[in-house]
């Protein structure tokens, strides 16, 4: 999955445009709600087929770019 095309969808559930790499997920920079980060991940899965599984996604995930990180090894299957 392409970065702008991460970065286009997550827009879609935050206020703060253009979402960058070192953007913090939660409590500052795009502040999205537990609720609205489930939504998107549900949302990435259908949209580009995966299984994403959120035990997988800790809280050792701080910013935008390690969620893409971590989105994306899935997606190759690492």
């Amino acid at each position: 999955m392409e970065w702008e095309k991460f970065a286009t969808l997550l827009a879609k559930f935050v206020k703060k445009r253009p979402i960058e790499p070192e953007d913090i997920l939660f409590g500052g920079g795009i502040d999205i709600s537990s609720i609205l980060f489930i939504e998107f991940i549900m949302t990435l899965e259908e949209e580009f087929d995966l299984d994403i599984d959120v035990d997988d996604l800790d809280a050792s995930i701080r910013t935008v770019g390690q969620l893409y990180d971590r989105v994306s090894s899935a997606q190759s299957g690492d």
